[in-house]
């Protein structure tokens, strides 16, 4: 009986901390959402939404709609969200909320020979400020 008891108590405590782990609501309801910004030949369209008890955010790059939407995973760290660069696939990205507005910061990586990430501190961030889009 007591190693039944033992193996629920650890079952229920993997469980729960999973739970914990999880996007507080206040953050998930600050960046859930679509977000666009206007530019020169059109508009960028960013989607943001959150799975229920996952420690991540959905970002899916819509773009202006000329080429497939491209979706990734992005972690929370502090108030930012980051999505890691991967080769050939995408740059450094941070997403940050301030004053109701999506600041999404891009930095272009470096990659070695090796295929391992060089020295990206000589790049720049490129930031783009998006707005919320209200459903009607």
């Amino acid at each position: 009986m007591k190693q039944l008891s033992l193996i629920l108590f650890l079952l229920t405590t993997g469980v729960s901390s999973a739970q914990t782990n999880a996007v507080p609501k206040e953050i998930q309801t600050t960046f859930a959402g679509i977000w666009e910004v206007k530019e020169k030949y059109g508009t960028n369209t960013v989607s943001i939404r959150f799975e229920p008890g996952k420690n991540y955010a959905v970002v899916k790059d819509i773009g202006n709609g000329m080429a497939p939407p491209r979706t990734f995973q992005a972690t929370l760290k502090g108030k930012t969200f980051v999505i890691p660069a991967q080769k050939e696939k995408n740059d450094y990205i941070e997403l940050e909320v301030i004053r109701g507005k999506l600041h999404l910061r891009s930095k272009p990586v470096n990659w070695n020979g090796q295929g391992d990430l060089g020295d990206d501190n000589a790049n720049k961030f490129k930031v783009k400020i998006f707005t919320r889009m209200l459903l009607h």
